[in-house]
């Protein structure tokens, strides 16, 4: 399927409603595939002094109902699209495609090259355990190896990089990737043939559940169709306020 409009018209690409307006993620006309990315819901991780990135941390009770009702989103929206599914093999972001799995119907297949970006020794102790092994920064930000054993974030980058184009070759349809905020930067950066060296003045803030779509015209133009979509958060009053 070449989009993940719901309701398109294959033989002639109208949206096929009874205004023919497109609304939501019906908006979605490109030719090529798109990516949906996920963020996971929210982790023990980003409310308490655990650190992130490779540590194994589960979903607490508000990210579990964060993730059902992004579940609740994609099933509406994705109903009757073949898409190939995937995540990160880290547990808050398989315990989140679980719940959207069991709401999709979808089959999500786990995998290393989406994880976060590996913080070495750091991985699953507190930011107290890791402060005194914790490198300054260095220059490039893009060549810095924040801690003994962890990624710097060009090898980030290459790493998600690789990993984006062989799923993209795999796949015949549309992508869902629930995964983490470090790797959809990656993935947007990668997809948007952002110069590598720029990375490093370059980031997005993406909340727990947001989705960002990727698409590509029929001119190949590459877009960011949408980024850090949390709609679905605002309808049960659980959205993150304007930073103000």
């Amino acid at each position: 399927m070449d989009s993940v409009i719901r309701g398109l018209d294959k033989e002639s690409g109208a949206i096929a409603n009874d205004s023919n307006q497109p609304s939501g993620l019906e908006a979605i006309n490109e030719k090529r595939k798109p990516i949906i990315l996920v963020r996971h819901g929210q982790a023990e991780s980003n409310v308490s002094n655990l650190t992130g990135g490779w540590s194994q941390t589960a979903l607490t009770d508000l990210g579990r109902r964060q993730a059902g009702l992004v579940a609740g989103r994609l099933k509406l929206e994705l109903e009757g699209v073949e898409i190939a599914s995937y995540c990160s093999d880290l547990k808050r972001a398989v315990q989140t495609a679980e719940i959207i799995a069991e709401q999709t119907g979808l089959e999500i297949v786990p995998g290393m090259g989406f994880r976060e970006c590996n913080n070495g020794v750091a991985a699953g102790r507190t930011q107290e355990e890791v402060e005194g092994l914790r490198t300054p920064p260095t220059q490039p930000l893009l060549d810095w190896r924040q801690f003994p054993g962890a990624e710097t974030w060009r090898e980030f980058y290459i790493r998600v990089a690789g990993c984006m184009e062989r799923v993209t070759a795999e796949a015949e349809g549309p992508l869902l990737i629930v995964t983490h905020g470090g790797t959809i930067i990656n993935v947007v950066a990668w997809w948007i043939r952002m110069p590598l060296e720029t990375l490093s003045d370059f980031t997005l803030k993406t909340y727990n559940t947001g989705i960002t779509i990727l698409t590509e015209s029929e001119l190949g133009e590459r877009a960011i169709e949408r980024h850090n979509d949390v709609a679905h958060l605002h309808l049960d009053g659980i959205a993150v306020p304007f930073p103000l």
